[in-house]
């Protein structure tokens, strides 16, 4: 018995405290001013956040123009010859996507370009030094995704995946800033990637041309000792036809071959006349190194001052418009008139044009960067969180500031 009233009695003393909905709602309802304005407050707010710290987002679509880098010559001629892809094999991007990355490239190229002062350029520090860096704001772009490989039911093969473009975004406080951006963004990552190219090629081309001049001199050394060679052939031959001047009818003498069964003779006179064919096919191939030789020496000089150049520049696209400017120097003071000299001359100028043409005109934006109207959150999103937020932060303080007026009584005692 004694159990079951002590229960009874705390039953009627949960039913005292409990608190229903109806009471609920008539609390809620005699706060409703206190409500209604800390809603009001708190959309308010959220319009003047919203306003005051509003991104707007702009993307852009740099494509690059061709094989990077450039492929090297073929001959017309040759069968067979494989198509090179454009773009950019995949581990030659993510060599140059570590570059670009990298708080030091950047900074190296704000300075040589004097951007400190642009607009962005603190953000873009920070962004760059981060933990995600440019990943999120620079992505590759390839012809095939998995998705395509499992429609076509085919991988790409070689080549046929390369980097082909990039996608570029930048989120900003104004419209114009993020535009901007995206545009920097742009022309830094095409920078960076030909100053990788040309450091890598200016160095290696220096390098080769100093071996090719070296390997150049050996073969002169050779053919010369092959020439010498064969002038003393050809003088032996010309004393034997001298003693014999009627050799040459001796067909059945002549030394062709000689095996266990019988021999066949040559007779001197041809001989001589073949001995005169080597010594000119010998001065003839001195003659082509030494011509090439000439080139070569022309073309290290020129790689020399270009590695010079490269050394006192940071900027890829500062480079490539100073090689024109380094040829002219080089050959400032060289007989154009000269065919050999002519010859070099044009084919720098070629390989310079045709640079500027891939780097700096064929990989270019081919869409955007966009102007964002529209900011990333939108208003009426925003007006709606924030008054949901404030609604129910406002009756939760309701209901605290009722619970306290009605046990604070209690608590005293």
């Amino acid at each position: 018995m004694e159990k079951q009233e002590e229960l009874t009695q705390n039953n009627k003393q949960y039913a005292e405290e409990a608190i229903s909905l109806t009471d609920l709602l008539a609390k809620l309802w005699h706060a409703r001013r206190m409500i209604v304005g800390v809603t009001a407050a708190s959309v308010v707010l959220g319009l003047a956040g919203t306003l005051y710290f509003a991104k707007y987002k702009s993307e852009g679509f740099l494509q690059f123009g061709g094989p990077i880098p450039l492929p090297k010559e073929k001959n017309p001629r040759l069968k067979d010859i494989k198509e090179i892809a454009p773009g950019i094999v995949l581990g030659d991007y993510k060599r140059y996507s570590a570059a670009f990355s990298t708080r030091g490239r950047f900074d190296d190229f704000v300075q040589a370009n004097k951007l400190d002062g642009t607009a962005g350029i603190a953000n873009l520090r920070a962004a760059i030094a981060s933990e995600q860096g440019l990943s999120t704001m620079v992505e590759p772009i390839y012809p095939f995704t998995k998705l395509d490989a499992k429609e076509l039911m085919e991988q790409p093969k070689e080549s046929s995946n390369n980097v082909i473009g990039l996608r570029i975004n930048y989120t900003a406080s104004s419209p114009e800033n993020a535009q901007r951006v995206v545009a920097l963004l742009g022309r830094y990552t095409m920078d960076s990637i030909i100053y990788l190219i040309y450091s890598d090629a200016l160095r290696f081309k220096h390098t080769e041309i100093t071996a090719r001049i070296t390997k150049l001199d050996n073969d002169i050394i050779s053919n010369k000792q092959k020439l010498a060679e064969y002038g003393r052939r050809i003088s032996d031959l010309k004393q034997i036809v001298a003693r014999y001047p009627r050799s040459d009818a001796q067909a059945a003498s002549q030394v062709i071959s000689i095996t266990d069964d019988n021999s066949r003779y040559l007779s001197p006179v041809t001989q001589l006349m073949t001995a005169e064919v080597e010594a000119s096919e010998a001065e003839e191939a001195i003659y082509q190194a030494k011509r090439e030789q000439l080139q070569s020496l022309l073309m290290r000089d020129y790689y020399d001052l270009a590695k010079t150049v490269l050394d006192a520049n940071k900027s890829g696209e500062g480079v490539l418009r100073a090689l024109e400017a380094t040829k002219e120097s080089v050959f400032k003071k060289k007989n154009l008139n000269d065919e050999l000299v002519k010859e070099v001359y044009n084919k720098i100028t070629i390989d310079n044009q045709n640079s500027i043409n891939l780097y700096l005109e064929k990989s270019r934006f081919i869409a955007g960067p966009s102007l964002p109207e529209n900011r990333t959150a939108r208003l009426s999103t925003a007006l709606l969180a924030s008054a949901m937020l404030g609604f129910i932060f406002a009756c939760l303080f309701a209901l605290m500031q009722q619970w306290w007026i009605t046990n604070r009584a209690r608590m005293v005692d």
